[in-house]
């Protein structure tokens, strides 16, 4: 999920793709996660989650092969990584789904933990698809690795087995109603919180590697480094937030951090110095840290198999802001420079924090019947 930021300079380069429609490939990438997600709940359920993410991650393998094997132009490139998104949706949502079902009590702190492992991923990518395009090697040879990766993994968890969820459903409109029904404005809080933070996130992900190398000279290896900077920030935060959730109310930690988010944003906005901008970076991961944990923690609120379905549902709302933001960045460069492109991501932000305000009166109210603890 992290790895395009750091390759698109060498991509758009090599395919010589102008770059405002740069931001098309995430496009590509956004909308195969949604059609998962459609997938996933409308057709998939009565398939036990352990089929359905073993074969997600064989698509993903498949998938990256072919982009680094047959991608010889723009539209070529965008229609192999729909299918990675496709596969790895299913890798993101499914243990999601599982948590939020059959953990209740103490969800916001079980998503937390699941996240960090997450995170952890994101941030030590960048630095090594940083090191592989200094030496010199094609961003070829990077999808071509990341596919024997995801071909080993597909083999484990053909082998390991996974917990179910009981009582899932493929879904129908009159059930999704249902769903929603429980709590309106909690789920359209969160679906908008969800919408707008995961847009300024990917902004970051996607554009900060091209704005270090363009606006201040950076080089590939560098480049590809302030990512990892982005996502240590983010593991930090994470582990640091964790005891936090059950000591202050989950919406408060997450008007602090999106605050600090926007302010550090605009920081590396603005910023004339590269290792100011990095240091800036760090603190805005940081800020940024527990926002999709917390916010989709929320889910928990919903009764039973439910929550999984608000889960997944607010996935899905996000991933619109995957397949939107992004791409906006690149017309929006085109039209007027990186640093006011870069700022967009702090407006987001605020808006995430603005949301927090609905989300702390939903803390106050009971959990709905159905939501006791099962784990």
């Amino acid at each position: 999920m992290i790895s395009l930021g750091p390759m698109l300079d060498s991509i758009l380069r090599d395919l010589h793709i102008p770059v405002s429609n740069g931001g098309i490939i995430s496009v590509g990438f956004a909308l195969g996660q949604l059609l998962g997600i459609l997938l996933l709940n409308f057709f998939l359920a009565r398939v036990p989650v352990r089929w359905s993410i073993a074969v997600a991650t064989w698509v993903q393998a498949i998938a990256l092969l072919c982009s680094a094997v047959i991608s010889r132009g723009l539209w070529s490139l965008v229609g192999t990584y729909v299918f990675v998104g496709l596969g790895s949706v299913f890798l993101l949502t499914i243990p999601g789904i599982v948590v939020g079902s059959n953990v209740k009590k103490g969800a916001a702190r079980a998503i937390l933990q699941l996240l960090i492992a997450y995170a952890i991923g994101m941030m030590l990518t960048p630095v090594a698809i940083g090191v592989i395009l200094g030496a010199g090697a094609s961003w070829r040879w990077v999808l071509a690795g990341e596919a024997g990766l995801s071909l080993m993994l597909a083999v484990l968890l053909t082998l390991l087995p996974l917990p179910d969820v009981r009582g899932r459903e493929n879904l129908r409109v009159r059930q999704v109603k249902e769903v929603i029904g429980f709590h309106p404005r909690l789920f359209a809080t969160m679906a908008i919180a969800a919408f707008i933070y995961v847009g300024a996130e990917f902004i970051l992900d996607v554009w900060l590697a091209k704005f270090e190398t363009d606006t201040l000279g950076a080089g590939k290896a560098w480049a590809g480094a302030v990512v990892a900077i982005f996502w240590v920030g983010i593991v930090a935060g994470r582990f640091i937030v964790q005891p936090l959730t059950s000591k202050f109310p989950i919406s408060r930690i997450l008007l602090v951090g999106t605050t600090a988010m926007a302010v550090f944003t605009v920081g590396i906005a603005v910023s004339r110095s590269l290792v100011l901008t990095d240091i800036l970076v760090f603190f805005a991961g940081l800020g940024a840290a527990a926002s999709t944990p917390l916010i989709l923690s929320y889910s928990a609120r919903f009764p039973k198999w439910h929550a999984g379905v608000v889960f997944s549902a607010v996935m899905f709302l996000a991933g619109l802001g995957v397949l939107i933001f992004p791409y906006v960045v690149g017309p929006l460069v085109a039209a007027t420079n990186f640093r006011v492109a870069i700022g967009l991501s702090a407006l987001l932000a605020v808006g995430v924090a603005i949301s927090t305000r609905y989300l702390h009166r939903a803390e106050n109210e009971p959990l709905n019947d159905g939501a006791e603890a099962a784990a």
